[in-house]
């Protein structure tokens, strides 16, 4: 079942099919600390894909 959690990051590992399949997500202020927008915020789950990465299928 796909994750409820939309991703349009193409270079992160967790992101198959615009879905983040990551168990848990963590998502931090960057920048000042005052989040006023989504620039304000990054998630830190984020894991680079290779381009050499295989989805794990199992």
């Amino acid at each position: 079942m796909p994750s409820a959690i939309r991703c349009v990051v193409d270079e992160c590992v967790y992101n198959e099919k615009l879905h983040c399949t990551a168990a848990s997500i963590l998502v931090k202020k960057i920048g000042n600390g005052i989040v006023g927008t989504e620039r304000g915020t990054c998630c830190d789950t984020f894991s680079y894909r290779s381009p050499d990465h295989k989805p794990d299928h199992s």
